[in-house]
């Protein structure tokens, strides 16, 4: 039986759980066709990709992941994911990550409204005390998105990840857990 999760709501989203568990059961127990239904994947090589995420292991003994499927609720179409990668619980901290799977769900506010309740998981039940986030220097859509929500510039990492062969910088974005509580909750 698949673990489990929780479901996170918003207006228009339904935000399931994600972790190392059912990545677990559903690998062990489904065939392909339904973990792509159940991942919402478009593409067999999308899939295929996650797979070979899998086999080589996404958690390790100081790191795990917590992720949330986002679920349109007028259509029950997954649109992307949105949650933690690199999280550290011994140093209450964790990377926040984020992607549409379709151009079509791009630019109709959808992180925007995801992003609040992932946060509010991430600093109440995770015990999360910072959270982090990298983006790009060129990708405004996605440093506004950080700015919007209370995330603090801090640096560059300069060729920090590859992408297509290139290397590219990152800006690094922190959000404590004061800081969120003082935006958020007064």
């Amino acid at each position: 039986m698949l673990p489990h999760t929780i479901t996170l709501e918003t207006k228009r989203l339904l935000l399931k759980e994600l972790t190392p568990e059912v990545y677990d059961y559903i690998f062990a127990n489904w065939d392909d066709n339904a973990i792509i239904t159940y991942l919402g994947y478009a593409t067999q090589q999308d899939y295929e990709l996650e797979q070979e995420k899998y086999r080589k292991g996404l958690t390790s003994y100081f790191l795990s992941f917590k992720n949330f499927l986002m679920v349109e609720k007028a259509t029950g179409i997954i649109i992307g994911r949105i949650g933690y990668h690199t999280w550290k619980a011994v140093h209450n901290r964790a990377e926040i990550g984020y992607g549409l799977y379709r151009e079509e769900h791009k630019r109709l506010g959808y992180m925007t409204e995801a992003m609040l309740p992932v946060l509010k998981y991430g600093f109440e039940h995770m015990d999360l005390n910072r959270v982090e986030a990298f983006a790009s220097p060129l990708n405004v859509p996605s440093i506004k998105l950080i700015e919007s929500h209370g995330f603090t510039k801090e640096g560059l990492l300069r060729q920090h990840y590859g992408r297509n062969g290139i290397m590219e910088d990152s800006a690094v974005y922190g959000l404590l857990k004061p800081e969120f509580e003082a935006l958020n909750m007064g």
